[in-house]
């Protein structure tokens, strides 16, 4: 069970760190290529604006697990610690049904463009392997923002707070 525990703690952060890995080397590889070699790689900038999209939607699954997405806190300041808990729970239910209908309609448009063939310019990848970045990264975060629900409702607290904490989002590290 333990095992399963980590990779479901560290399995957004994985892979972000593979594709961050991937994107440095490859932007590392194309500056050698273009100034020492003299003959740039056509395919580099592609390749990395692709993997930059699956970045951007899996970070957005890591943002939900760990309380990090943008968020605008206002309210619950003005309200007092008492309030958190309960917006906390209105702004993952939102996101919740906002990520459910964006994978509800992302799913039909990728089936679309695997069905149409649709390929890169560039590298002559299949379309709809960077268009799965948004059903997949966003139904990760949907899950992870049930997580969040269901582990609020067994009295865990609330994500990207600390237990104590003035009811904000802004921390400030001294």
């Amino acid at each position: 069970m333990t095992l399963l525990r980590a990779i479901e703690a560290h399995f957004e952060r994985a892979i972000l760190a593979i594709i961050l890995f991937a994107l440095v080397a490859i932007l590392a590889a194309q500056v050698v290529f273009r100034y020492l070699v003299g003959s740039p790689l056509v395919w580099s900038e592609e390749l990395a604006r692709y993997l930059l999209v699956w970045c951007t939607f899996i970070g957005v699954s890591l943002a939900v697990r760990e309380g990090r997405n943008i968020s605008v806190d206002l309210l619950p300041v003005m309200c007092g610690a008492r309030w958190l808990r309960a917006f906390a729970v209105l702004a993952l239910v939102g996101s919740a049904v906002f990520f459910a209908l964006m994978v509800w309609y992302s799913v039909p448009l990728t089936q679309r463009i695997a069905k149409i063939g649709q390929a890169s310019p560039g590298l002559g990848l299949q379309m709809w392997l960077v268009y799965a970045a948004v059903p997949v990264g966003l139904g990760m975060a949907f899950l992870r923002a049930l997580q969040a629900l269901w582990l609020m409702s067994r009295g865990a607290p609330v994500p990207g707070t600390t237990p104590g904490a003035p009811a904000t989002v802004i921390q400030e590290d001294v």
